[in-house]
């Protein structure tokens, strides 16, 4: 299985790594250096790495991730560090997994530090493929625990998982967002710190079988992260991109008749891509093609794997014909002057919707004014005094009359390399 990430993306990408806080980071597991059967932890501490029964890896959601049969296989963690965090501190617990469901089709134990079905001192996140409902327990007793069910997006293969404690509440997070939180009088305690941390086995046979699937970026915190640290945790694989890291800003976008952009999606690891509908598309097959709708169109993108696993996303393109508008500005939230012929310059893309038209300013995130134009059709080619600009968020200020009216319009994009 290959692995994709476009260009454009990749500079967002590891932006986002960087990001990354190591504050608080207990172990942090990619599976990228396991050493055969010893599980790395990347943070340095030998103490604790850990001892899997699976040698088996593909493509994950960054680098690799490994794969779990859903019956003998597991990795086990004995670190006192890792055991201790689920003691009577804060913490958060994040991965990424995909399920395979071919051999093992019942409730599947993810991840577990619980002595039998027992409740006393139990945590486990539970996965069923049937109603694709994750299910957290955390217990310190029969009296006194917590179970949080959620399904997770059916238009996923890859989902992004994060437990956290946080005082008295428990937060479930989902590809990046809160979906649920359950708040009790006192914090649940979870004391058994002769327990080892197990993935992808199931200590509860009676009711649960083991994990099939892969499983990837494990992150084990002794504190609560912040929404905004969660978010950076989330790598939105298989999806169309945005051009930005914000889960809050939106992927759709709008150009004016006759006009195209090329797509761009975020990292992936599958060998099918469709486009549909194929109209406008300069290639359905290709997972980045130009796009060039004559109508408003939501184009919908197929993501099939070689296990397959069908992920899908949505594009809608609004068309405006600008005979129709105002004399109103329309500039992008993104462009990439990396002299491949698309996207590589920055202006107006309806400079012929301005009949007097007074500047386009272009500023750094400082305040200094980088670019000026008083001709609609002049583009910025994302230079400052013959050097290219370093990636990253620029302001643009444009003035104009209409109806006699001096106007402003101001905003920012985002300058990709």
């Amino acid at each position: 299985m290959k692995f994709f990430a476009s260009i454009g993306f990749a500079l967002l990408y590891s932006l986002t790594l960087t990001g990354q806080t190591p504050v608080g980071l207990v172990a942090h597991y990619s599976f990228d250096q396991n050493d055969d059967n010893i599980v790395i932890d990347e943070t340095g501490n030998i103490a604790n790495n850990g001892f899997s029964t699976s040698t088996l890896y593909d493509c994950g959601v960054r680098g690799r991730s490994i794969r779990l049969n859903g019956f003998s296989d597991f990795i086990e963690f004995e670190s006192n560090a890792i055991k201790e965090v689920f003691g009577t501190e804060d913490f958060t617990i994040s991965f990424y997994f995909k399920a395979l469901n071919f051999n093992q089709v019942a409730t599947q134990t993810i991840l577990s530090k619980r002595a039998d079905c027992s409740n006393d001192s139990a945590f486990a996140v539970r996965y069923t493929p049937a109603t694709r409902n994750l299910n957290v327990v955390v217990s310190e007793n029969a009296g006194f625990s917590t179970i949080i069910s959620m399904p997770v997006n059916e238009n996923r293969c890859w989902h992004h998982v994060v437990v956290m404690r946080e005082g008295p509440v428990i937060y479930l997070f989902l590809d990046g967002l809160q979906v649920k939180s359950d708040t009790k009088p006192s914090r649940i305690d979870i004391t058994s710190n002769d327990l080892p941390f197990n993935v992808g086995g199931t200590s509860c046979s009676a009711i649960d079988g083991g994990f099939e699937g892969f499983l990837d970026e494990l992150r084990i915190y002794n504190r609560a992260l912040t929404s905004k640290e969660i978010e950076e945790l989330y790598f939105l694989p298989d999806q169309i991109a945005n051009g930005f890291v914000d889960l809050s800003v939106g992927k759709d976008t709008v150009i004016y008749l006759g006009n195209s952009f090329q797509a761009y999606i975020t990292n992936s690891c599958v060998d099918e891509f469709l486009w549909e509908p194929a109209d406008g598309v300069s290639d359905p097959l290709e997972p980045e093609p130009v796009l060039a709708p004559t109508e408003t169109t939501t184009y919908h993108l197929s993501f099939t794997d070689n296990f397959g696993c069908v992920a899908t996303d949505s594009l809608k393109v609004a068309v405006i014909d600008p005979a129709t508008l105002d004399c109103k500005p329309f500039l992008p939230k993104a462009f990439t002057p990396n002299d491949d012929g698309l996207n590589d310059t920055y202006g107006l893309d309806n400079p012929f919707a301005f009949t007097d038209f007074i500047s386009l300013e272009i500023f750094d995130r400082w305040g200094g004014r980088i670019f000026f134009t008083d001709d609609p059709f002049i583009r910025w080619d994302g230079a400052f005094k013959g050097e290219p600009v370093n990636p990253g968020v620029f302001l643009y200020k444009v003035r104009y009359r209409c109806t006699g009216d001096e106007l402003l319009d101001a905003g920012s994009f985002t300058v990709i390399r």
